[in-house]
């Protein structure tokens, strides 16, 4: 048992993850001292307008208990440590035996398994309702203090931290972004002046029929985004276009989900269907991805007559996967091509390329991992049985759906995604 500082109040705690905090990593390792300086934005002594005086400590009975953040460090009241055992912040007896995974483990402000991280810190609560974190797109451009620390969207570190947060807080390359009347990435051009509004296919603030009204933004985004048309022009030195759901624009966007979790044309079967699968605008055999290694329905970008039946295609697609060459001379040969070893017909490369495989409890390709803990199953375009969050309306729902313990934006696999896409300085 151990006496420490009641560090919030009920209703305190459930709000969430404080911005800035020691976090625990996948490694295990501390990520760094938790910073307790005032934020620079707003200096000790200023009036925030709201009745809060911002001081140089919040360590008073008044501080402590007036529900403002006074010295602007991003903890209120007795989520501050300036707070620990000041007046309404007594001390309470942690139980520091038990696990720390319930809600009532995860809001008592005590670090119930002693690993060293309280509450929302600690990744065994993070999957919890009440350690609701403000780190997608999304909820960076609600409006809404998603996590209940007092900061909102762009304001809270967790969004904006460092120049390196969620991309609609960094970068000016959003709708809201780009009519603001903010050079939101301080490079000197505001607005449609800046290259990342002017001429992009998601931005229909900018340009002839620029449309001002919020209301309808998400709707003109998704009719330009599968529209079939290169809207902003742009294509790759080969002149190859780049259409609808083809674009980096359409796909990164968080105004609409148009583009979001999208099947990939690839594979024998999805290039042979008649359908525009990942609406790039390109249909089956014209897609680059259909004249893979291991691609037998198509030949130079022009559909095999008449389409092979699976069997068919299982007895050509094994002659090509194990000839020795390179046939689609992309560098990989045979089942080292993923057009050979993820294609569920092909049997000849052992791979764990198909929903039978990936569920029979056996390691088929040898390599020490079995099922869905095979990356050949749970990163294949082709499987479903492995349930991996990595789409993005499963990184934006509030839920641990693998059950893993991290949840949304927390979880590596939603990186990627569209609604948890950080900025990259290097872009």
């Amino acid at each position: 048992m151990k006496r420490i500082a009641w560090i919030a109040l009920i209703g305190l705690a459930i709000a969430g993850t404080p911005a800035c905090g020691d976090d625990d990593t996948r490694d295990g390792e501390d990520a760094g001292a938790r910073d307790t300086g005032p934020r620079p934005d707003v200096p000790p002594g200023t009036d925030t307008g709201e009745e809060c005086v911002m001081v140089d400590d919040e360590g008073t009975p008044a501080t402590c208990d007036d529900g403002c953040d006074n010295d602007g460090d991003g903890f209120t009241d007795c989520l501050d440590f300036g707070c620990d055992g000041v007046g309404a912040c007594g001390v309470v007896t942690c139980d520091e035996e038990g696990p720390e995974n319930t809600a009532a483990a995860c809001t008592d402000g005590c670090d119930n398994d002693a690993n060293g991280f309280a509450d929302c810190d600690d990744n065994a609560c993070r999957a919890l309702p009440e350690c609701v974190r403000e780190t997608s797109n999304t909820a960076c451009s609600d409006g809404i203090d998603n996590d209940g620390n007092g900061f909102t969207d762009c304001e809270d570190f967790s969004c904006a931290r460092d120049g390196a947060g969620a991309v609609v807080c960094v970068r000016e390359s959003s709708n809201a972004a780009c009519s603001d009347g903010i050079d939101n990435d301080g490079d000197g051009m505001t607005d449609c002046e800046d290259e990342g509004c002017n001429g992009r296919e998601h931005i229909v603030v900018c340009g002839e029929g620029a449309i001002t009204d919020p209301t309808l933004w998400a709707d003109a985004v998704e009719e330009r985004c599968s529209n079939g048309e290169n809207d902003d022009g742009d294509m790759n030195d080969a002149g190859f276009e780049f259409t609808d759901c083809g674009d980096f624009d359409c796909i990164n966007t968080w105004e609409t989900d148009v583009c979001h979790d999208l099947p990939r044309e690839a594979g024998n079967a999805r290039c042979s269907d008649g359908v525009d699968n990942d609406m790039d605008g390109r249909t089956d055999c014209e897609e680059s991805s259909c004249n893979a290694e291991g691609i037998v329905v198509c030949a130079d970008g022009v559909a095999v007559e008449p389409t092979p039946s699976e069997s068919e295609i299982t007895t050509l697609a094994n002659a090509i996967c194990d000839d020795g060459m390179d046939n689609d001379e992309n560098t990989f040969t045979d089942c080292g091509d993923f057009g050979c070893s993820q294609e569920p017909l092909v049997t000849v490369c052992g791979s764990e390329n198909s929903d039978e495989l990936c569920s029979d409890g056996m390691d088929n390709d040898e390599n020490g991992f079995m099922d869905c803990m095979d990356f050949s199953c749970s990163r294949s375009p082709f499987v479903t049985v492995c349930n991996i969050e990595n789409t993005s309306a499963e990184c934006d729902d509030n839920m641990d759906n693998d059950g893993n313990g991290f949840k949304d934006c927390d979880d590596r696999n939603c990186e990627d995604t569209a609604v948890c896409r950080r900025f990259d300085p290097a872009e």
